[in-house]
């Protein structure tokens, strides 16, 4: 089955409007309403980019008063003093893109798994803006009970500007690196102009390379082409290529066990050269039919890492109305 994109689809309905119109009423008529449409059009998008600042204070404020800058989650974090060896439950989930309903239905179903931490993989909100990051994430947190929530931005984070201030404005950088529990989690920005840089490489291998963590996890937004073609049905690629191979690299060098991503909505995860890569982007996002029927699927990721390894599984709702909202919680990648 082709999925057609919804914006593709508005557009072919305009395109068949002004056909329309030009047939029915001369194709000077036509020409003159497409043109002030696409001028309607141009002074929207003006509008967003001016009105960008709008609410950027009032988020500053919701999220200092939430902690939910980097800083203060580790921090949080710190505090409770877990010790090499001992058990750290963390959840994975990522594309929630404003649908405040999913995303408080999965939000929910964590907090009874009690996590120690949450990872976003990113497009937490659809456009950026800091009204979004307010209503369709800070008001959600606590639904956790104070659990920290560590959010990678994706390209829908970037805001009309192009410059993830809004994003910044919360989290207060776009990249983290901390321990915890003897756990290493790395999160960085890829879903710029340059996907990934000689910058980003430098300071990945910077990060994993220092001593004292057990078992190490990365999280970026945009998966690598390499990885999206061992599970899209279909040739197209909206995956990086370029230092796609150096990344790989410096993961594999340095340990790490599982890479987290999102960007393709659904779930998939493949193993290369000893380096789990897995696509968990089920947050609320539409589901991809360039996934198989398993991978289209709403869900999150609960691990647990200890000094015996780590156990991973799936949680997703089940669709099936007899079942009384029941969820599924299965292994994956065994």
């Amino acid at each position: 089955m082709v999925r057609v994109k919804k914006k593709r689809i508005f557009w072919y309905v305009c395109l068949a409007a002004f056909a329309l119109l030009g047939w029915q009423a001369g194709w000077w008529a036509a020409f003159l309403t497409a043109g002030m449409f696409l001028l309607a059009l141009g002074g929207l998008a003006v509008f967003r980019w001016l009105a960008e600042d709008i609410g950027m204070d009032q988020l500053r404020r919701r999220a200092e008063s939430a902690g939910a800058s980097y800083a203060a989650m580790v921090s949080a974090l710190q505090g409770r003093r877990k010790q090499q060896g001992d058990c750290v439950r963390f959840v994975v989930y990522g594309d929630t893109r404003s649908n405040r309903a999913t995303a408080s239905m999965l939000l929910s179903r964590m907090a009874e798994d009690t996590p120690d931490v949450v990872f976003h993989t990113g497009d937490v909100v659809r456009f950026g803006t800091p009204r979004e990051f307010i209503r369709n994430h800070l008001e959600l947190l606590p639904l956790l009970n104070g659990v920290p929530v560590f959010c990678v931005p994706g390209n829908h984070d970037r805001g009309f500007r192009r410059g993830f201030r809004a994003f910044n404005v919360m989290a207060g950088d776009t990249r983290f690196s901390f321990d915890f529990g003897g756990c290493r989690f790395v999160g960085f920005n890829n879903s710029g102009p340059g996907r990934v840089t000689e910058t980003d490489l430098a300071w990945l291998d910077r990060e994993l390379g220092r001593e004292g963590a057990v078992h190490k996890f990365v999280f970026f937004h945009i998966p690598p082409a390499f990885f999206e073609a061992a599970f899209a049905r279909d040739s197209r690629r909206r995956g990086f290529r370029k230092l796609a191979e150096s990344l790989h690299e410096t993961l594999k060098r340095h340990g790490v066990e599982e890479v987290f991503m999102a960007h393709i909505h659904g779930f998939a995860t493949h193993m290369f050269d000893g380096v789990r890569y897995t696509l968990t982007a089920g947050g609320g996002a539409p589901l991809s039919g360039r996934l198989d029927a398993s991978g289209q699927t709403f869900h999150y990721l609960l691990l647990e890492a200890d000094k015996d390894g780590v156990r991973r599984k799936i949680v997703r709702p089940v669709s099936d109305k007899k079942t009384g909202g029941e969820w599924i919680a299965e292994p994956y990648g065994d």
